[in-house]
């Protein structure tokens, strides 16, 4: 494993590199406040699958300084910093993947980047839809969206580093709800955000055309991405190919669930191999098989 940053290319963010020779690459978006660290047994399943993996520390994220200020649209160039940085390195087939806010960023950058191999959201919303504001605590603004970003932009404005732990705005009831077997390491994990930052996440729009094939999984009990959430901005996509993938178990959390881990990247790589990216397999995947283990 080895660490590049991306200085170079406009961003304040870094990759975390597991080479394969001569396989094609996953990049990877961590969820809330999170880094790469925490998303270890996804990555190493996506490795032993076949791909070379690209894992994002953010801005403000991980291994960066967490004192440095950022909005959603640093977080989507960091990814296409990241993509950049690959191609100059040589690596042409790309895929991208991500989890939860990861998610959102990975159908932005598919919206966003005409060259990649394929997009797998792990869970994911469309933010500028009031669907959205069902996922956090302010759900009774659902039907009352301008006036909700009205108040949370003047707030921003005035106090935009005000600190928000992860709790001022989504229940962990919600989203540890389902959970099973999950290996979470909470090293390096941010514990708030700027409050300019969620503003900046909530004020958002995303593209609804995606440039590659798209296949977007979700547990069928997750709690806080609801099955009912995840169909409806999945209607409201379009891509070359679109799948909705239902994973039937472990909750919002489903993507920290080895077992779940290895079925994610199992069915990423048979995807990508018939769009024609290069995997180098390993012996345990090569066998497949379905291995829930919830």
């Amino acid at each position: 494993m080895t660490y590049h940053s991306l200085r170079s290319l406009g961003s304040k963010a870094s990759l975390e590199f597991w080479p394969k020779r001569n396989a094609g690459v996953m990049l990877f978006y961590p969820g809330t406040m999170l880094s790469p660290r925490q998303y270890r047994p996804l990555l190493a399943a996506l490795h032993e699958a076949g791909f070379a993996v690209a894992a994002l520390h953010l801005t403000g994220h991980g291994r960066n300084s967490h004192w440095t200020g950022f909005t959603f649209a640093d977080l989507l160039r960091d990814g296409l910093a990241a993509e950049r940085w690959l191609r100059q390195e040589g690596f042409n087939a790309i895929a991208v993947s991500g989890h939860s806010q990861g998610g959102i960023l990975t159908m932005a950058h598919a919206a966003a980047s005409q060259g990649l191999t394929a997009a797998f959201p792990i869970t994911g919303t469309l933010p500028q839809n009031n669907d959205a504001v069902d996922l956090t605590r302010f759900r009774r603004w659902k039907n009352r969206r301008h006036e909700f970003l009205a108040h949370i932009n003047a707030a921003a404005a005035w106090l935009p580093r005000l600190p928000l732990p992860l709790l001022a705005y989504l229940s962990v009831r919600r989203i540890t709800s389902g959970a099973r077997r999950i290996v979470y390491d909470r090293k390096g994990a941010r514990l708030t955000y700027p409050l300019a930052y969620l503003a900046s996440l909530f004020s958002a729009n995303v593209s609804e055309e995606m440039h590659c094939p798209l296949y977007l999984f979700s547990a069928v009990n997750d709690a806080l991405f609801t099955p009912v959430n995840t169909e409806a901005t999945f209607e409201m996509l379009r891509a070359p190919v679109k799948k909705l993938l239902w994973l039937p178990g472990g909750g919002h959390l489903a993507a920290m669930n080895p077992p779940l881990c290895r079925f994610i990247a199992r069915h990423a790589a048979a995807v990508c191999a018939g769009q024609g990216l290069p995997l180098q397999m390993e012996a345990s995947a090569a066998r497949g098989g379905a291995d829930y283990g919830l």
